[in-house]
């Protein structure tokens, strides 16, 4: 056991490995437009209908929900008819009352027609019957409107789809007693699709200018193309930024309402520049750094760039680096100046450990 401390003194001691970082490179490329802004938005259609009955009523039937397509003409809910059938009732009725009047009127009119030109009535009593056949002429025409305002507030009770579309939402429920032209259900045409977003008051004068945007959608698929349709001139009051609505040109048929976006407004520059993610730079005190890759050797090396814009996740680079450089992307706070590295898609060769040495006589 005394001997036990000598013979660990003697031991060959255990080789050092030398730190070497993964890190994720991509190689640098020039582009001849740069982002001035990413701003988030919602798809969301272009018209939506607050569709709701003619007539005031309690409804007694809703047979839409939310999210369902319908066709131009499809029943949406309905309302209790039991009044309106009544008064319809009532208005053909007065209706056919009118016309009995009418067709007496009319009988009697003719017949005193024959008896002024044998002289047996006066010219006068002749004008009197004239004025009673216009009077029931008259009241046959009122009750004849009448009964086609009752007929159609009968039919009113019945509320259809103007349009076809998507049900987006529904504003009244069974039971309740709605006014009329109060809304009952949003129905949104599905052919027109734009996305809504909010401009910052620093950015408009700068956004006014690009009619043109690219729109990727989070729930993935290719990027789209869009075009500016409007820009509000009136600040929200809550938010002090502008709404505004994108049209989208190659709207995809599986998109929906409600979906996530990001609307990329670009400009085009005279000159290539360099575009990076924004998690390649490396802040220290004033200046900015991104890591270089030296292929050869394996190492990175610091390197102060200068930023000309920064929009979203991209930054367009003035100068420090240059198309074909290859740059770390991630873990760029934990790099050295010359630190070995290795890339996160390539295998590092580690040799096999060598058999451990025979302790050394003391």
């Amino acid at each position: 056991m005394a001997a036990l401390p000598l013979l660990a003194a003697c031991s060959k001691p255990a080789p050092t490995t030398e730190d070497i970082r993964p890190v994720r490179t991509m190689t640098v490329a020039a582009g001849r437009t740069t982002a001035l802004a990413d701003l988030p938005g919602e798809l969301k259609p272009r018209i939506e209908t607050r569709v709701g009955f003619q007539v005031p009523g309690r409804i007694v039937s809703r047979d839409v929900e939310v999210g369902q397509t319908v066709k131009a003409g499809q029943t949406l809910a309905a309302v209790d008819a039991a009044d309106y059938k009544l008064s319809a009732v009532a208005a053909r009725e007065a209706l056919i009352a009118a016309q009995t009047d009418r067709d007496q009127q009319r009988a009697d009119y003719k017949r005193f027609q024959d008896l002024h030109a044998k002289g047996f009535i006066s010219a006068a009593e002749l004008e009197r019957r004239k004025s009673a056949l216009d009077a029931a002429e008259a009241r046959y025409k009122q009750a004849a409107a009448q009964a086609d305002v009752s007929g159609n507030q009968a039919a009113y009770t019945v509320l259809k789809a103007p349009t076809a579309g998507v049900v987006t939402a529904v504003d009244a429920e069974v039971g309740q007693v709605v006014t009329a032209g109060q809304s009952v259900v949003r129905l949104a045409p599905t052919a027109e699709k734009e996305v809504a977003i909010a401009i910052p008051e620093s950015r408009l004068a700068d956004l006014r200018r690009i009619p043109e945007v690219r729109v990727s959608l989070w729930a993935g698929g290719k990027e789209l193309r869009g075009k500016v349709r409007e820009i509000s001139p009136v600040a929200d009051p809550a938010t002090r930024t502008f709404p505004a609505r994108i049209t989208l040109l190659d709207v995809p048929a599986d998109a929906a309402f409600g979906m996530t976006a990001t609307v990329k407004f670009e400009t085009p520059v005279p000159t290539a520049v360099v575009l990076l993610p924004l998690q390649a730079l490396l802040r220290d005190g004033d200046a900015t750094y991104i890591w270089l890759l030296d292929r050869n050797a394996m190492t990175v090396k610091r390197v102060p760039i200068k930023v000309a814009s920064i929009a979203g996740n991209e930054v367009a680079v003035a100068g420090g680096v240059q198309p074909g450089d290859t740059v770390a992307t991630a873990g760029v706070h934990l790099l050295k100046d010359g630190q070995k590295v290795k890339l996160l898609d390539e295998k590092l060769f580690t040799p096999a450990p060598s058999p451990a040495a025979a302790p050394a006589k003391p």
